[in-house]
């Protein structure tokens, strides 16, 4: 899978829906996500704001960290069944990343004043709600800017595989600032959650290839002479090739070592 800018995208998307109607459909179903987009969780805002009895929509404004955060707040708020399920993964039921998280709902009522013709003041009330997240491990309080850029990345990387509704997840590099142990389950349950929905990732690590099978892998390569293309193992291969591979995973060796090996060189 190569490099999207999905932003310019979705902006290209949202203004030719009309023009495009099969493929915008077929892109509303795919959502991406790149550890990238969470890196450096220092940059995580402690707090967002939102307005009081307004419907939880996305805001095309918030940052990726921010949306995180958002849509954590909103399946704590709207999806019990959902949230229930993501904190069982992630805390000492699951995986162990965290004991618990929460959010500190605070009322914010503010008002201001507008002038109209005629010099009659009207004032005008609203009434703001302060989102405070907090996770809980080996009883400390943490805001998500303490989280290390790991537990961060792997809270926001489990949370779009459990909670994604769409027909397609594209994942970026699992493997990025995560030990191979906390690794291992990533890919299992990535694994598990790709028998609802088709989930794609790409990868550079010989880990995660040991954790595939020949039949899961799509080779992309890029030439100048064929542009960028994208094939099963099973077709970049001759079939005694592909039979020979399979022989020797079953009898001694890995797809991660056969890869180090230089196996995929000339495919």
């Amino acid at each position: 899978m190569t490099n999207i800018d999905f932003n310019a995208f979705h902006n290209f998307r949202n203004k030719n829906q009309h023009l495009f109607p099969d493929i915008v459909s077929l892109f509303n179903g795919i959502n991406y996500y790149s550890a990238s987009q969470v890196s450096d969780p220092s940059r995580c805002p402690v707090s967002i704001e939102l307005e009081e009895g307004r419907p939880l929509k996305r805001s095309r404004s918030y940052a990726s960290h921010e949306q995180f955060i958002f849509d954590l707040y909103r399946t704590w708020k709207e999806q019990g069944k959902s949230y229930k399920r993501y904190l069982s993964t992630v805390n000492k039921e699951g995986i162990g990343l965290i004991d618990d998280f929460e959010f500190t709902e605070v009322d914010m009522p503010s008002s201001s004043y507008e002038v109209r013709s005629g010099g009659k003041i009207r004032k005008i009330e609203r009434n703001r709600l302060l989102i405070v997240p907090s996770f809980s491990i080996a009883g400390n309080k943490l805001s998500p800017n303490q989280l290390s850029e790991g537990t961060f990345k792997t809270l926001a990387l489990l949370f779009y595989v459990l909670t994604d509704e769409s027909k397609l997840l594209l994942i970026e590099e699992p493997e990025v600032c995560i030990h191979h142990g906390l690794l291992s389950s990533i890919i299992s349950l990535i694994k598990t959650h790709s028998k609802q929905k088709q989930i794609v990732i790409s990868t550079h690590s010989d880990f995660v290839l040991d954790q595939l099978f020949p039949e899961n892998l799509v080779l992309v390569k890029r030439q100048t002479n064929t542009g960028t293309t994208a094939k099963p193992l099973s077709k970049s291969m001759s079939k005694n090739d592909y039979k020979a591979l399979r022989r020797y995973l079953e009898e001694s060796g890995n797809l991660g070592e056969y890869w180090r090996e230089g196996g995929f060189v000339d495919e």
